[in-house]
Formats: structure tokens, sequence, C-alpha cells
């Protein structure tokens, strides 16, 4: 293991954290979840796959705080290794907290009800292939998008040119 993270990982929870924010929610961001909505709202977010989106992010900090003291101390490199390392444990104890923050997102935006209705979807074979998938899926269109983007670039590169070339410039 490195102590360099595995922005991957991060990127897809963050993601996740997007794609999340970006839905109509049905309720108030103000209204206090219930702890039954709180309850359905972690088991959501295990089950659409979103907690594990985040498992990378623990190691990514604590190998992100031992680089932050490398680049003072650049002979300690094995032993800020070693100590990163030794307190993934520690630190993994607190994932729950994330689970908790997913889980506060969508139980204040969605009634119980609504909450056991997305669980009940990700609980079907279609629900669990979207989570199985959706790494693929967002690899597949991130590629795409890029291929399109440098498409989009080269023809507006071409078109700036000819409307340069109507005013007299040569590029």
């Amino acid at each position: 293991m490195s102590l360099f993270p595995s922005v991957r990982r991060l990127g897809l929870g963050l993601f996740a954290l997007g794609l999340m924010a970006q839905g109509a929610f049905a309720q108030s961001v103000a209204t206090p979840p219930t702890a039954s909505q709180m309850q359905v709202a972690r088991q959501l977010v295990e089950a659409n796959g979103e907690a594990r989106a985040f498992d990378g992010v623990i190691p990514n900090l604590l190998d992100g705080a031992a680089l932050g003291f490398l680049q003072t101390n650049p002979d300690l490199a094995k032993q800020l290794r070693d100590t990163a390392l030794a307190l993934r444990p520690e630190f993994e104890k607190r994932k729950g907290e994330i689970i908790d923050i997913l889980a506060t997102a969508y139980a204040q935006r969605f009634t119980e009800q609504e909450l056991k209705d997305a669980l009940a979807f990700f609980s079907t074979p279609v629900g669990k292939k979207l989570v199985t998938d959706r790494t693929q899926i967002v690899q597949q269109a991130v590629t795409s998008i890029q291929a399109w983007g440098g498409k989009v670039n080269a023809d507006a590169m071409n078109r700036i040119r000819e409307e340069m070339k109507k005013q007299g410039y040569d590029l």
C-alpha cells in the first residue's frame, strides 16, 4: 500500500454524493429525521452501494495526513507510512459517520415510506444490478464524455480558426 491516495474511489464517492444532491426530494431539508427514517435511510445507503463508494476515503485521509508530514520530514517516509497503516483500523471505525451523513441527507428529504420504497427497489434484481454495474456505467460514461469533449474542442478550435481567418487572422 502506498501513501498516494486512491483518487478513483474518492471520486466515485463524491460522484455518488453529487448524484444524490441533484435529485428531486420530497421533504424539506429543515425537517429533522425520525429515528425510524434514519434506520431505513442507513439501510438504503448500504443497499444502493453508496456506503461502499466511500471505502477508500479513510485510508486516503490518513495517507494525505502522512504525506503532509512527509513534505517537511522526507527522511521519515517509512515511519509515516507504517504509522498511517497502523492507524487505519482505528479510523475505519469512523466509517459509520459517513453512512450517517449520507443517511441524514436522505432522511431529511424523503418520507419514511419513500425510503422504504427505494430500499425495496434496491432489493430487486434490477436494483441490485444497478448497484453492481454502476461503476462500469460511470467509467464508460466518463470515457465517452472525455472523447466527446475532445471532439467538440477540436471542432470549436477549427470553427474559431475559420472565423478568425475570415477576419484576416491566420491562426
